[in-house]
């Protein structure tokens, strides 16, 4: 069976490509290979690993009022050259599945899976309206829909999408026991930032309005009127263009927070916090949720997450309109937990381990397929 993954792009700081490139890994590929149709080629990509796993990864032109056509034209190219290769069409660039689905059902027999991954349109009103209008109607003209999260799917799809037969929530399960507390990682890792008697604070995620990692400086510097050691430990790109570096210096803080690029020692990165702090506006599912979760730590958020990723008793939810002196507040009163491996078994339970639902993934494609034999 061969399936074509529609994303905005394959880089390695994309939430939704690292959440198709964890099932990748770890579904039976003597069954099931993936193919990718991507927006964008950014420098810092999972192209190469693509192409040993099997894959191959195709680009088509971002549409936008001049380059519309071109992207239909792109989209018929392609469709034209390589339709009939794919099984399934696994869209989860939502803004696109439309014109994506009518060119691959054109020049191919297919099965066409609109997967939300989000709880909003867009951050931005006027865009969240244009975007509104372009999934309009999406549900009716995809024969499967799929969503992280309850929230996502009635985003997208609308609210009575839940009871429909041809929808599915499918978990941004990862790797759980790379996620495991390690006392070796939390040591190497404050050694390599000077953090070894620190209290640290940390967040991992893309740097961008979304996340709200400013709300997070905020939170550190009310904790710093109570103790001193205290450390913001920021893992992620887009310091510079998301004005979080500009405001970590305009709030004389430069010295208190520590920031990282995208890493792939996340586990170890975890392992040095001792409480993360995810102030994000909104999240289909919230991964960086889970992975905290799985490493023991005590983690906060705002209490608009999915409740799909609240699972375990190390996660605390304020309200939405509580401020950092609050969240500060209860940092200063939770106790740190002393045994932070014994969570990973408790998730492997509730069915967050990616090996399980990459099987599960791949016997819902079989299923996809075998209804239209």
């Amino acid at each position: 069976m061969k399936v074509l993954q529609v994303l905005w792009s394959t880089g390695t700081s994309s939430g939704v490509s690292n959440v198709v490139m964890n099932y990748y890994r770890n579904i039976n590929k003597d069954k099931v290979q993936f193919d990718f149709l991507v927006l964008s080629l950014p420098s810092n990509s999972f192209n190469n690993e693509i192409n040993e796993l099997g894959g191959v990864v195709y680009k088509f032109t971002v549409p936008g009022i001049r380059t519309y056509f071109k992207t239909l034209k792109d989209l018929k190219e392609f469709f034209k050259e390589h339709g009939k290769e794919y099984d399934i069409i696994h869209c989860h660039e939502i803004l696109v599945a439309k014109m994506v689905f009518k060119y691959a059902r054109k020049y191919g027999n297919v099965k066409c899976i609109s997967h939300s991954h989000n709880t909003k349109l867009s951050e931005k009103p006027i865009r969240a309206i244009r975007n509104r209008i372009l999934v309009r109607g999406l549900a009716k003209y995809s024969d499967y829909c799929f969503a992280c999260s309850k929230e996502a799917g009635q985003n997208a799809f609308g609210k009575k999408i839940i009871n429909d037969k041809k929808y599915k929530t499918i978990y941004n399960a990862i790797n759980l026991d790379n996620y495991t507390f390690t006392s070796e990682g939390r040591k190497n890792i404050r050694e390599e930032f000077g953090l070894q008697d620190k209290f640290v604070l940390g967040n991992v995620g893309r740097l961008c309005p979304q996340k709200n990692q400013k709300f997070a400086v905020e939170v550190l510097k009310e904790l710093l009127k109570s103790r001193q050691d205290a450390r913001l430990l920021l893992v992620g790109p887009g310091k510079e263009e998301s004005g979080t570096l500009e405001y970590v210096k305009s709030s004389g803080l430069e010295d208190y927070v520590v920031f990282t690029d995208s890493r792939k020692d996340i586990g170890e990165l975890l392992s040095a916090m001792d409480c993360f702090v995810f102030p994000s506006l909104f999240e289909g599912f919230g991964i960086a949720l889970l992975e905290a979760q799985a490493n023991g730590l005590v983690t906060l958020c705002f209490e608009n997450m999915p409740e799909e990723v609240m699972i375990l008793d190390n996660l605390h939810s304020l309200p939405n309109e509580a401020n950092s002196e609050q969240w500060a507040e209860v940092i200063r009163n939770i106790a740190i937990i002393e045994d932070r491996k014994r969570y990973i078994d408790i998730l492997k339970d509730k069915g967050f381990d990616i090996v399980r639902q990459a099987k599960n993934l791949e016997d819902i494609y079989n299923e996809i397929i075998n209804l239209y034999i």
